[in-house]
């Protein structure tokens, strides 16, 4: 931890965002107000993975707008909770809190991820790290086929709420985009919608922006 501790202060610059400590090792995180006609497993992922690597996901079906969300350990866990506290998904402004259970028995209800290859962390961690940030309304898409249309990305993305505008660029010959939804909730439901989906044949990977608008 203390190692994983010193790369992510690097990470940040050397001090941690404000309201971070470090200091936390809860792992396991109390996710409630979600949609309970809306929300999955895999959405979940897709928005709580921008913080850290998931290790399991399960909803409570006593409790159907709850769910525990297991991070490989406290400082993304603590990262998650910061971010994602009072987010609007689905219609609903969701509470986000550390959990009483220090992780989430494994079982035929529990989801699992910790050999996802959709875990971001694995690799480019510090880069990833200075990406968290809470929700914003402007998104960022990569891993997309070399000949993607701007087309292309409104219609794969539309029915998540008005697209403002989109904006196709290159980065070390990779095809990458931006795109600006008008608020941050239609930005966080496109996101937990449509990271990991096939696009022209491409698996998009999809997280919030903090770039200026375009």
């Amino acid at each position: 931890q203390m190692a994983n501790h010193a790369a992510i202060a690097a990470a940040f610059g050397g001090v941690f965002p404000p309201g971070i400590t470090g200091m936390n090792d809860r792992c396991t995180i109390l996710v409630s107000n979600l949609n309970p006609d809306r929300i999955d497993e895999d959405k979940l992922f897709n928005l709580f993975s921008l913080y850290g690597n998931i290790v399991r996901i399960k909803l409570l079906r006593n409790k159907p707008d709850h769910a525990l969300v297991q991070m490989s350990d406290g400082f993304q866990a603590e990262l998650a909770v910061h971010f994602l506290k009072g987010a609007t998904l689905f219609g609903k402004r969701m509470d986000v809190n550390f959990s009483r259970y220090p992780n989430i028995t494994p079982g035929a209800d529990a989801h699992e991820y910790l050999n996802s290859n959709l875990n971001r962390f694995n690799r480019n961690a510090a880069k990833n790290y200075r990406y968290c940030c809470s929700p914003t309304k402007m998104i960022h898409l990569s891993t997309l086929p070399q000949d993607i249309t701007e087309e292309d990305i409104f219609n794969h993305l539309e029915e998540h709420g008005t697209i403002l505008s989109t904006k196709i660029f290159e980065t070390n010959g990779k095809k990458q985009a931006l795109v600006l939804f008008e608020t941050e909730e239609q930005a966080t439901e496109a996101l937990v919608c449509k990271n990991a989906t096939s696009l022209e044949g491409s698996i998009i990977r999809i997280s919030f922006s903090q770039s200026q608008p375009l």
